[in-house]
């Protein structure tokens, strides 16, 4: 049973409405320090929300222990590595914290539907949630660094991982199910230079009209084809190393007010226009346009996956390196285009498999390589795709053959808690930790 996932989750906390909880007992939590570890609190109210969520999320019918002290130990823990933290000065860096900031406020307004909703709900807008989640996330990256310098070290070694096997008794070893190796390669056609040049000559015609005094905020909700567009191309202040880099130069290169010739990004042909540079950080606005493949490109496209497909099954070429050197699909390229299973491994379970996927795999053999097939992309775009079906694992006990990976990733997940173990026991003797007696009942201590 895992309560850790609704601790220190300063994402969901930030973003409750309830500041005074009426929980499933319908009683007023009065809100007090219930524990100090060195300088950071923890807070009944703090407590009593990991709880409601832990209550919430259907998995308390199996737990049989004290909840809401295992939450507080895990809270503790939490501040205790964020102490040492700063004792060790890890420095988790400032680009960082505002990348994971944008990342879940994507994640929020993906669910909540648009800024609007976010500020209707919670009378704040994206700006001020994300000033008030700025310390959460801060302090989350501050002690998974922590965490990272303490395990980084811990290796094992294939005599740890048999004898980890063999202490399995034979009756309790899991049962896999079909298990499939899959790797795929998704290739994005290319627009042609006279495609790129028509985007580049429709951008100048647009600047040329910017330039004799139409309003630039206008002609981006008239022609931007950026998510911004709506809002007249703003995207406020960014700090420098946030943006496309390519972006980023043509935005700096210019003085406030001034507006770019054409610049090509990863993202597709901009104008750029200066607001404000203000210390690290600068305020633009842009039109973007994509020039979008003709059939040609995207024919052009499956063409070479084909050539290299040839290649592959002739054993001049690895699917892995042209996977790393060609693929567009970030999530499967640094995997050498392979699906990412369990523990690590390349192995996806039958259960686990994309419907689609099944059916495409069940009319080949293992070692076959599909030839091209073009798809739709979840962006409304074409892409050439080929799959790999590797191997087939059939239902079975878990063995070392087989399964090396998983036992492999056990082993060393063993490993590593009992090496954060030793260290949070460690710590608790030189750190002070201050526990309300209300929680007396937990056994929490620090021995001194």
């Amino acid at each position: 049973m895992r309560i850790t996932k609704f601790i220190n989750n300063g994402l969901a906390v930030m973003l409750l409405t309830v500041l005074s909880l009426n929980l499933s007992f319908g009683q007023e939590v009065v809100d007090k320090i219930v524990a100090k570890v060195d300088n950071h609190i923890i807070l009944k109210s703090e407590v009593e929300q990991a709880y409601a969520g832990f209550l919430s999320s259907g998995e308390a019918a199996n737990f049989t222990g004290d909840a809401r002290c295992l939450i507080l130990e895990q809270m503790i823990e939490t501040k205790l590595l964020l102490a040492m933290s700063e004792l060790d000065s890890v420095d988790v860096g400032v680009g960082r914290v505002d990348y994971e900031l944008q990342m879940r406020m994507q994640n929020i307004i993906q669910q909540v539907g648009s800024e609007r909703e976010i500020q209707r709900a919670y009378g704040k807008s994206v700006d001020q949630l994300m000033e008030e989640l700025r310390p959460s996330i801060e302090e989350q990256l501050r002690v998974s660094a922590q965490e990272e310098n303490i395990l980084s070290a811990v290796t094992v070694t294939p005599a740890e991982i048999r004898r980890f096997f063999n202490n399995i008794p034979k009756d309790s070893l899991p049962l896999f199910n079909t298990e499939f190796e899959i790797g795929i390669i998704i290739k994005k056609p290319e627009p042609n230079e006279t495609e790129v040049q028509k985007v580049k000559d429709q951008l100048m015609k647009i600047r040329e009209r910017a330039m004799k005094g139409e309003n630039f905020e206008i002609l981006a909700i008239e022609n931007s084809q950026g998510p911004s567009g709506p809002n007249g191309g703003n995207l406020g202040f960014a700090k420098r190393g946030q943006m496309d880099p390519a972006f980023e130069a043509g935005a700096l290169a210019l003085k406030p007010g001034e507006i770019s010739m054409p610049v090509v990004s990863s993202f597709g042909i901009h104008l750029i226009q200066l607001v404000e540079k203000r210390g690290n950080e600068y305020n633009s606005r842009h039109i973007l346009i994509t020039p979008k493949p003709t059939k040609q490109d995207i024919q052009n496209t499956s063409n070479l996956l084909d050539s290299l497909r040839t290649l592959i099954l002739s054993d001049s070429i690895t699917f892995a390196s042209v996977a790393k050197q060609y693929s567009d699909d970030e999530g499967t390229k640094v995997n050498g285009g392979f699906l990412s299973g369990q523990f690590g491994s390349n192995k996806i379970p039958s259960d686990n498999l994309d419907p689609t996927m099944f059916f495409i795999i069940d009319e080949m053999k293992e070692g076959d390589i599909s030839k091209p097939e073009i798809i739709d992309m979840p962006d409304g775009t074409k892409a050439a795709q080929i799959i790999y079906f590797k191997s087939k694992t059939k239902p079975h006990r878990a063995n070392m053959t087989d399964d090396y990976e998983k036992l492999r990733a056990a082993t060393l997940q063993m490993k590593k808690a009992q090496k954060r173990s030793e260290y949070i026991k460690e710590k608790m003797k030189e750190v002070y930790v201050m526990v309300d007696p209300e929680f007396n009942r937990c056994g929490i201590t620090n021995d001194k």
